[in-house]
């Protein structure tokens, strides 16, 4: 309520006249009405925050000049869905602190790592007729409390990068590393990680532990670029691969239905039977880049959907140790958000109730054949994961 009407004792209006009682409210209103023009108030339950464009990150997303703290004192909580105004265009999104929809979704963001909040369509950044508008003023209305709580929920779970959090689990299991054999793939020859090179979740010793011990001889890499790779103080089997030009770089966004995404990964498909296996795919996390990839290796290789699932779900086991039983709401969340998006795009299906029953080494060979390999490449590359 605001802070104006409780300046009215009870028992004196009492014994205003109609006609002043009248005056004295229609007053209230107005100096409500007037007051509720500031950044942070609210009106009502509604509440209401307004905002400007100062920039656009390199990600395509539209940076405004409020924080966290200011959406909080606005009324907003993460998982709220809200209402974004600008030049009279309402856009109906979630508010987040992560990028959690599916690619092309609009969200808010309260990154925290970005000095302040943003909004964006996921992966492939703002439409035209959205960008270029610094300095143009927002209105971020609330549209449903706690709408997508759910989300938030499953999707923010932080994990430590301390070993002595995780005393139960493997030094393996703690680097996200472990044989992929989902499918036809043979035994021992396709593995994946977090980064064996980059150690800022401090893992990259652990998977070069496991990488020598399973004598891998050749690297996918989803996260680096050469100029990435120089900078790195790497573990000692991981620089004996890089400096044998051992590793594949294929830096990919988390988005497989971009075009840049699909050029880069088939031609790193083309060269991967080319080299010496066993093989090992990571990203910085061997999460979601590394998951889209090994599904579509193991689907390419005969892998039911369930299959495929299971195998995805076991890092967020190894990650923030959760189990697909005990925690079935929160693992189908993240199976729909991300993988499920994935499978759909690869699979070229609308329907996501149809993923249980999809011929995934048909459908992902016409996923491969479409964007670029040929039907003797994609054989090459059975051949060399099924030996």
């Amino acid at each position: 309520m605001d802070s104006s009407l409780s300046k009215h004792p009870p028992a004196a209006a009492l014994l205003l006249s109609n006609l002043k009682s009248a005056f004295l409210l229609t007053a209230v209103a107005l100096l409500s009405l007037m007051t509720s023009c500031s950044k942070d108030d609210n009106t009502g339950n509604q509440p209401t925050l307004n905002a400007v464009i100062t920039s656009y990150n390199e990600f395509g997303a539209a940076m405004l000049d409020v924080k966290e703290e200011d959406m909080s004192k606005a009324g907003f909580t993460l998982g709220d869905i809200i209402n974004i105004t600008l030049d009279g265009k309402d856009i109906v999104m979630p508010y987040y602190d992560g990028f959690y929809t599916r690619n092309g979704e609009y969200l808010c963001v309260a990154y925290p790592t970005y000095p302040s909040i943003c909004f964006t369509a996921n992966n492939i950044g703002l439409p035209e007729e959205l960008t270029g508008l610094e300095g143009h003023s927002v209105v971020i209305k609330m549209q449903e409390k706690g709408g997508k709580i759910d989300v938030q929920r499953a999707l923010s779970m932080k994990y430590s990068n301390e070993r002595t959090k995780y005393s139960n689990i493997t030094d393996a299991e703690f680097a996200n590393a472990r044989s992929v054999t989902a499918g036809n793939i043979a035994s021992g020859v396709l593995h994946r990680a977090s980064s064996p090179f980059c150690n800022d979740i401090n893992r990259a010793k652990y998977v070069s532990e496991y990488l020598e011990r399973e004598q891998v001889k050749t690297v996918l890499d989803l996260a680096d670029t050469e100029a990435m790779m120089q900078s790195y103080e790497m573990p000692s089997y991981s620089r004996s691969l890089w400096e044998g030009g051992n590793v594949i770089l294929c830096q990919l966004k988390a988005d497989p239905t971009a075009d840049d995404y699909n050029k880069r990964l088939i031609e790193a498909l083309k060269e991967l039977p080319l080299r010496q296996a066993p093989y090992v795919v990571h990203c910085m996390e061997g999460k979601d880049r590394t998951g889209y990839v090994c599904a579509l290796l193991e689907g390419l290789c005969g892998a039911t959907y369930d299959e495929m699932v299971d195998d995805y779900l076991l890092t967020y086991d190894n990650y923030y140790q959760i189990d697909p039983e005990k925690d079935a709401d929160l693992c189908n969340t993240l199976v729909s958000l991300r993988l499920n998006t994935c499978l759909m795009y690869y699979a070229n299906i609308t329907n996501e109730a149809q993923l249980p029953t999809v011929d995934y080494a048909k459908a992902f060979t016409s996923y491969l054949l479409t964007h670029g390999m040929t039907q003797q490449q994609v054989d090459a590359l059975v051949q060399a994961l099924c030996k």
